[in-house]
């Protein structure tokens, strides 16, 4: 569901590389001052605190299911996957069942970040945390799924461990992610990195099946490190191994998406989600990034389809100029940091 026309032209890459390169841990009082705003925003943990910075990590030496070589902390470590993010919460209210769970079992309308919180703490555990970390994470939110169960207004029952429904969502995000690295990351990955990233998002995704014995993996880290466990949603073709056989399974869901009465309501939550005055117009701007990266199609469906031709290449660039100063002022990601230092401890 990538848009192949997102691409930067190349000396706004070489820019935004050189800036990267130049202050790759932010400027530091712009730091402190991005930071404080970025927390206020989300409701988030303040910088400085221990919850961010995870100065005494556990399981010293442990790379985790990804480790420093993995496509996945180059991808996840950039400023990017802020407007990633929203664009995953765009297409999954595009998907009935996966809305209705939402609609149901959601409180977003109460604790609008809570469930953002929630998926960042899995993707950040996962991703960057050691291996007992992310069977914790992954059993967590397994737990979380099992009670998101019942029927859409059309009268098909859901289930949020529906292998479909895990496979949908797993998906969003990584087409997501790399279709906002290529657009307005620092450094967009080649072609070889994106299809690693995308064998290892899933091979994460997959562990959110009930199926996956947890138990047994978390007894044996190093074989679920080597991925030496069976992993139903890729053996039946459910998740994708590379970029062609993500859009290949993405596709098999073009038919069920729709822009529902749930799916509505969740949009106009996404346009307006309740952030402080002074944040609205650099997540509008971002949004409007985001959903230039979409498809002309999904652009229509999501009642965006003015967001096209010179209006997206503006959306685009404008949004790649806020990620670039957010990017100065953050630096590194704190979770890539706080993992570097855990392997460097063994």
């Amino acid at each position: 569901m990538q848009n192949d026309d997102v691409q930067p032209d190349p000396l706004t890459r070489l820019l935004r590389g050189s800036l990267a390169d130049a202050a790759p841990d932010g400027v530091p009082v712009l730091r402190t001052v991005v930071g404080m705003g970025l927390a206020n925003a989300l409701q988030g943990p303040r910088p400085g605190t221990r919850q961010e910075q995870d100065v005494t990590p556990a399981h010293a030496g442990d790379p985790g299911l990804c480790g420093p070589a993995s496509a996945s902390w180059q991808v996840l470590s950039d400023v990017a996957g802020l407007a990633a993010g929203n664009r995953a919460l765009l297409l999954q209210a595009l998907h009935p069942l996966a809305m209705a769970g939402v609609h149901d079992h959601s409180t977003y309308a109460e604790d609008p970040f809570g469930r953002l919180h929630r998926t960042s703490e899995w993707v950040v555990a996962a991703t960057f945390g050691a291996t007992a970390d992310a069977v914790r994470v992954s059993r967590m939110v397994r737990g979380l799924h099992r009670r998101v169960v019942g029927t859409a207004p059309d009268g098909r029952p859901y289930a949020a461990s529906d292998p479909d429904l895990l496979a949908w969502v797993s998906m969003t995000f990584t087409d997501s992610l790399l279709a906002c690295d290529q657009a307005f990351g620092a450094h967009p990955v080649d072609r070889a990195t994106a299809d690693r990233f995308v064998l290892e998002q899933s091979r994460l995704g997959a562990l959110l099946d009930p199926r996956v014995d947890l138990d047994a993996v978390a007894d044996d880290p190093a074989a679920l490190r080597r991925w030496e466990v069976a992993l139903p949603l890729l053996d039946e073709g459910l998740l994708p191994t590379d970029v062609a056989s993500l859009r290949t399974c993405l596709a098999r869901y073009d038919s069920e998406l729709v822009l529902g009465e749930h799916a509505a309501e969740a949009l106009d939550f996404l346009r307006d989600p309740g952030l402080p005055a002074y944040a609205m117009p650099a997540y509008r701007a971002m949004q409007l990034g985001a959903v230039a990266t979409l498809p002309v199609r999904l652009r229509r469906l999501l009642g965006w389809a003015w967001v096209r031709g010179p209006v997206a290449v503006a959306a685009r660039r404008q949004t790649g100029a806020l990620l670039t100063g957010l990017r100065l002022g953050a630096g590194r990601s704190p979770a890539l940091r706080a993992a570097e230092r855990r392997v460097l401890a063994g």
